[in-house]
């Protein structure tokens, strides 16, 4: 008669702390692949509309697309903000009817950087940009990108940017509301309704990539950059934890007297001062 062998409880145990370790190895490096894989798509997204950007003001002497996506003038927004199936605009605080990604896609099929040749709604959209929910009508945000105000609103001409390679032109949005407005705001020394009279954010900026963001820029090129302060991270992180703060850094209900800056704390900030536009006595 043949006995039947099974496993014993000490190799029960080592087939299980061997599965554990196998899983311990691989899953952090199957969320590494897929991160670096959103990286390198959103990169290329930068990339794409960021060269689309500078061939435009090449073409249009020197102006640019407007960053405001509610601009008239003749140059046109480089996109609208979402539009219902009726034609109707959509609300950036409205809690029903909820904004869909078709809204934010008619809105962005209206603006300049459709019409110039960016016409794959995926460009406009980061992989990595999936947990973001607006606090108000609770989907998530379709566009990811957003163009700095000061393209246009301090310098009108490609001619006034001084250093292009280092002023930045697309940033990854973090806006909490229902869509990411399409133009990004950022505290400057001079602005008057700065407290603390630095470079200092307004908008929110996104972190989809592990410590680091995609930036384009004004000489057509864009780059990974790694964000240096804990505090960069921590602040969009308690923006979106809040039910309380609908805005990131300015008005009511923000998180400017929400959250105390660590001392030592503006290497990003100076950073993106650095890079701004618009530098007040450059020209």
């Amino acid at each position: 008669m043949t006995s039947k062998k099974g496993f014993t409880l000490i190799e029960l145990l080592v087939a299980i702390a061997i599965i554990s370790l196998l899983l311990a190895i691989i899953v952090p490096a199957v969320r590494m692949a897929k991160r670096k894989a959103a990286a390198a798509v959103c990169l290329t997204n930068v990339k794409n509309l960021t060269l689309a950007w500078y061939s435009y003001q090449g073409e249009n002497d020197g102006r640019f697309m407007s960053a405001d996506p509610t601009a008239s003038d003749a140059q046109g927004p480089w996109i609208k903000h979402p539009i219902k199936e009726d034609g109707t605009p959509c609300s950036y605080d409205s809690t029903s009817p909820p904004v869909t990604d078709d809204d934010e896609k008619r809105g962005i099929a209206k603006g300049k950087m459709y019409e110039y040749g960016i016409d794959s709604f995926d460009t406009y959209h980061c992989p990595g940009d999936t947990i973001r929910k607006s606090k108000y009508d609770g989907t998530t945000i379709f566009r990811s990108y957003a163009l700095p105000s000061a393209l246009g609103k301090g310098v009108s001409r490609f001619h006034q940017i001084t250093s292009p390679s280092t002023r930045y032109t697309f940033v990854e949005e973090g806006e909490g509301r229902n869509f990411n407005f399409g133009a990004w705001e950022f505290y400057t020394p001079w602005d008057s309704d700065n407290e603390y009279k630095e470079w200092y954010w307004r908008d929110p900026i996104s972190i989809n990539h592990g410590n680091s963001g995609i930036l384009g820029f004004c000489d057509g090129h864009a780059e990974v950059h790694v964000w240096q302060d804990s505090d960069t991270k921590a602040r969009i992180n308690l923006y979106f934890s809040r039910s309380d703060i609908h805005n990131y850094g300015f008005g009511s209900g923000n998180l400017n007297g929400e959250f105390y800056r660590t001392p030592g704390q503006n290497n990003d900030t100076g950073y993106m001062g650095r890079g701004w536009a618009y530098q007040r006595g450059s020209r």
